[in-house]
């Protein structure tokens, strides 16, 4: 009677042994030994690396809040500066333009930051469809903006600060279009290559921002602003310089490295 039972179980034995030698061999996986703190009972990374990155993101945040106050300050100033609560087409225009380069284009380049801090945990696309939506809404309102401006001296350009505003809404349009053509030729594998489409679209929105926020800069000096506002336009203009360097570190590093992959 034990027979049976002792080949049936030697049957199964075989089995598992033929089910088991099919499985790949896997490593165990070990993990960096974690400093281990007495006091709380809890164990932390003391990488260096978490370190820096949560510095580089905590001065990414600074940035943030420039922006923001950059930002406020020409809304205030637009919808404050007519004593009887009118607005014009050049309040309008500082609104328009003004938003649509320190706030929309300006996060559009930063939401690629490898340390941006509301972005940094996005995947690839998803960042990539947050900059898309971003330039289009800075676009829109970087158009109107201009034409605002335009219409208010007569569509006649003369000052420094309205050319350069002219010359940033040229080329962010066109980045904004080689944007799309660099997106669908390495979605769809057009026969245009997405390489040089990227250079050019890195290369000419770098030049596109750095005009728009120069414009806004010269236009915190000019006598309509300053006059009224004293030392406050000064440090405005040096924040708006200190995005701009900010805002040009990352994607000047992306035009070198997407360069050197394409030659």
């Amino acid at each position: 009677m034990d027979r049976p039972s002792t080949s049936r179980q030697s049957v199964e034995k075989v089995e598992m042994y033929e089910v088991r030698e099919h499985v790949p061999y896997q490593a165990e996986l070990t993990r960096a030994p974690t400093a281990y703190d007495e006091e709380s009972g809890e164990a932390f990374d003391s990488s260096w690396e978490s370190a820096w990155r949560a510095l580089c993101q905590l001065f990414n945040l600074l940035h943030h809040m420039q922006i923001a106050i950059v930002v406020f300050c020409m809304w205030h100033f637009a919808l404050t500066s007519a004593p009887n609560g009118s607005i014009s087409n050049l309040q309008l225009h500082i609104i328009f333009a003004g938003t649509g380069y320190q706030l929309f284009l300006v996060e559009a380049i930063l939401t690629l930051h490898r340390h941006n801090s509301w972005s940094f945990q996005m995947s690839k696309d998803s960042k990539r469809i947050v900059h898309g939506c971003l330039q289009l809404i800075g676009s829109i309102f970087v158009i109107a903006g201009t034409f605002l401006g335009l219409a208010e001296v007569d569509m006649v350009v003369s000052s420094a600060h309205g050319i350069c505003g002219v010359i940033a809404l040229a080329f962010s349009l066109i980045s904004f279009l080689t944007g799309i053509a660099a997106l669908f030729s390495a979605k769809v594998r057009l026969m245009v290559k997405s390489g040089p489409v990227k250079i050019v679209h890195l290369a000419v929105g770098l030049f596109a921002v750095s005009m728009g926020l120069i414009s806004i800069a010269m236009g915190f000096h000019m006598d309509y602003f300053s006059a009224p506002q004293g030392g406050l336009s000064t440090a405005l203009m040096v924040f708006t310089m200190m995005i701009l360097f900010y805002v040009l570190v990352q994607p000047i590093y992306d035009l070198v490295s997407t360069t050197r992959n394409s030659m």
